[in-house]
């Protein structure tokens, strides 16, 4: 062998070391050690537990913390999942999750008002599987309601829900905020984060600086970046988009200056701290690793609640871990002397409910299951919100594209300091009419990959490159204005395919079948349409392309001047796309047959409650993840205060 093949050969021998060194670490950074975890259920077959959770998501992991803190009760949380790999911690990765052994990867049947562009008509329903649930693969973005949202609860029957009574709760997750501007001396930081707090094991950062933060990983945020991380307490960590470094926030918030007083643009917030993932997960739960009262079962399935002849709960059957003689799977029994609360979400708490004897009596002797409550509304006031894409490019370096995200500086820069393209999800501002049913969102995504963004929409190709044109320029500077109705009317239902808990359900959101909900998504759009128009975004070049929809060319769009509503009518059926908000679908209410009480408990039984998105009468006019912790945070009260 010459030396030039010496040189090669040793060449290659690096590059796959260094790779699979890398590789290794990755996996090693995913990987946590839970103290008080178990993965078999069997090993407490037939023990107790004061109170039972039912899902590790959002609401569960607030929960576990909560009534975990008095140490003489014990508190059994159990998750179907395991814990999400490192992928999930890296903002920008959000979408990297879905569809992978980490999301349940649900679709809705197909719909018959809307989704007409993509296969099959069906849209894709992602929820995270795992330890913090759909928190670990969601965009993050931290709202927190309005007093309108509340107020419209109170007047469905949601009594004790009102603005006034969840502004406390609130607020906790509000805190005090700080902010540092581009010009100000920026001040010492003390937010990195120690191997204890970031991952479970010890170890020296491979990226540090000098020796000195060998000991951490240097997450900070610094005044150069586009946003600033802002600590609250020990809970929640709000991430603000920095108006003074982020252009297209600065845009964005300044459009009002001309389209008036009545709209208001804010930066986009998040649940991010020092650059990664700050979930409930990582803020709740894991301050209760190692309790010795909390017991975290994960990799396991509820199959039913379990009721004594006075319909008080009696335990959960979960499917069993091991094989008998035969080669089945005997089922495994726990038992719960207080509550047992269900946290499995809006699509899943459903259908455990229905599963365990109570709903539509008809639907449930359907299937074969034993009526134990008949409660109609079970799986009904199935709500979410859809989400209009609108490509606009510009002519400035302003917005994430395939090839910043791929570039060794981005991941470099993101590695040693928290920062750049992969520290965020790319939404710079939020914005619309005050007190208006509609708004817009500013994603500032410039180019996008085709088999990724197909692959988390479920478009069909043609649709795609009609509202993507620039598709193939992976340097394409732009945004995407999502246009949105915050308070959608249409309705939908869940229902049981058969008595199996593997059998994934029936989810039918009826979108868009509610005229309404097409003419405040029109509104939504002519809003984004003019403020592409104002000076603040011209002055970068901005200018709006309007989809190609081949099943909408009759319509439009028209070359010049403002398209026709039977054009925005037919984009809308053809590809608006759901925003991952699902709720309702055991809503809180006043009579008997609503699902749950006031307190949430589960009307017709004893001894159960939902504390999660199913129980909210009607959407928030924003992003549900935060308001979900505040309901758990009530919640917990609630249950706390509880005489047994």
């Amino acid at each position: 062998m010459g030396c030039l093949g010496k040189l090669v050969f040793t060449s290659l021998l690096v590059a796959t070391v260094c790779c699979s060194l890398l590789l290794l670490l990755w996996v090693w950074l995913g990987v946590e050690l839970i103290p008080n975890e178990i993965r078999n259920p069997r090993i407490i077959d037939g023990q107790s537990f004061d109170y039972i959770i039912v899902g590790a998501g959002t609401a569960g992991c607030v929960l576990a913390n909560r009534l975990s803190r008095n140490p003489n009760v014990t508190v059994l949380l159990i998750e179907a999942g395991g814990t999400f790999g490192a992928a999930s911690i890296v903002p920008l990765m959000s979408t990297a999750m879905q569809g992978t052994k980490y999301d349940w990867a649900f679709r809705t049947t197909p719909q018959k008002y809307s989704s007409h562009g993509l296969d099959d008509n069906q849209q894709l329903l992602p929820r995270g599987k795992g330890l913090g649930g759909s928190g670990q693969i969601n965009f993050m973005l931290h709202f927190t309601g309005t007093r309108s949202d509340f107020d419209r609860w109170e007047r469905l029957g949601a009594l004790d829900w009102s603005w006034a009574a969840m502004k406390p709760y609130l607020d906790q997750l509000e805190g005090g905020t700080e902010t540092q501007s581009a010009g100000a001396m920026e001040p010492e930081c003390i937010q990195n984060l120690p191997p204890d707090e970031l991952y479970e094991q010890p170890y020296p950062s491979i990226m540090a600086e000098s020796s000195e933060k060998s000991g951490t990983i240097s997450f900070c945020q610094h005044t150069t970046t586009g946003a600033q991380g802002v600590p609250e307490k020990d809970g929640l960590y709000i991430t603000s988009v920095d108006q003074e470094e982020s252009l297209l926030a600065r845009v964005f918030t300044d459009a009002p200056v001309e389209l008036g007083p009545e709209y208001v643009f804010k930066p986009a917030r998040y649940t991010i701290r020092n650059g990664i993932r700050w979930s409930s997960y990582h803020a709740h739960l894991r301050a209760a690793f190692g309790r010795p009262n909390l017991t975290i079962l994960t990799s396991t399935t509820v199959t039913k609640v379990l009721f004594d002849e006075t319909k008080h709960i009696r335990g959960l059957l979960l499917h069993g871990g091991g094989k008998d003689t035969a080669g089945a799977s005997p089922p495994v029994m726990v038992h719960a002397t207080r509550e047992i609360i269900l946290s499995a979400g809006a699509l899943q708490t459903p259908q455990l409910l229905k599963l365990s004897g109570i709903g539509p009596k008809l639907e449930l002797q359907r299937h074969g299951i034993a009526v134990l409550h008949d409660s109609p509304q079970v799986g009904q006031n199935y709500f979410d919100h859809l989400n209009l894409p609108l490509f606009v490019t510009i002519n400035a370096t302003a917005s994430v594209t395939v090839d910043k995200v791929l570039s060794i500086d981005s991941i470099t820069q993101y590695l040693r300091e928290g920062r750049g393209v992969l520290a965020t999800t790319a939404i710079a501002g939020i914005g619309g009419p005050v007190g208006g049913r509609h708004g817009i969102i500013l994603f500032g995504m410039g180019s996008v990959d085709e088999q990724a963004l197909r692959h988390v929409s479920n478009m069909r190709q043609e649709t795609f490159r009609a509202f993507f044109p620039f598709y193939r320029n992976a340097s394409q500077e732009g945004f995407l204005f999502l246009s949105t109705c915050h308070q959608p009317r249409s309705r939908g239902a869940i229902f049981l395919r058969d008595q199996h808990v593997s059998s994934v359900p029936f989810f039918n959101p009826n979108y868009l079948k509610d005229r309404s909900d097409i003419e405040c998504m029109m509104d939504a759009i002519r809003l984004a349409a003019k403020t592409v128009e104002t000076q603040a975004f011209q002055s970068i070049g901005a200018r709006l392309h309007w989809p190609r929809v081949k099943r909408c060319s009759n319509f439009g769009p028209p070359e010049t001047g403002a398209p026709s509503d039977r054009y925005l009518e037919c984009i809308l059926r053809t590809t608006a796309l759901t925003g991952h908000h699902p709720g309702g679908t055991a809503a809180i209410g006043l009579h008997s047959e609503s699902v749950v009480d006031n307190q949430l408990r589960v009307n017709g039984v004893k001894g159960l409650r939902v504390v999660d998105a199913s129980v909210f009468p009607s959407p928030v006019s924003g992003t549900p993840n935060s308001i979900v912790i505040a309901v758990a945070e009530r919640a917990s009260d609630l249950i706390l205060r509880a005489v047994y």
